[in-house]
């Protein structure tokens, strides 16, 4: 969804609905209907004190995930190239 992207470029301060909807270009209705599905999925939530939504820390553990998953299947390639290497000798 594109208003995640609006939300990491908006991280420190969050938008509210009528702000996010401004910066996508359409309308509230559709900003709302977006932003409950991935508060019920927990990627966003709307600050205490603000009223604005934010990406959550479990959004943000994505990254973290992916890093991990392409290490270790670098980890295994270096190791099937190595047995592979040792083969030809």
């Amino acid at each position: 969804m594109a208003e995640v992207e609006k939300l990491v470029e908006f991280s420190v301060d969050g938008l509210n609905n009528k702000q996010l909807a401004f910066e996508m270009k359409t309308s509230e209705a559709v900003v709302c209907r977006d932003l409950r599905l991935l508060e019920k999925r927990g990627w966003i939530e709307r600050s205490q004190l603000t009223s604005r939504w934010r990406l959550t820390p479990r959004f943000g553990n994505f990254a973290g995930t992916m890093m991990k998953c392409f290490q270790t299947a670098k980890l295994k390639l270096t190791e099937d190239e190595a047995r592979y290497a040792s083969a030809m000798q």
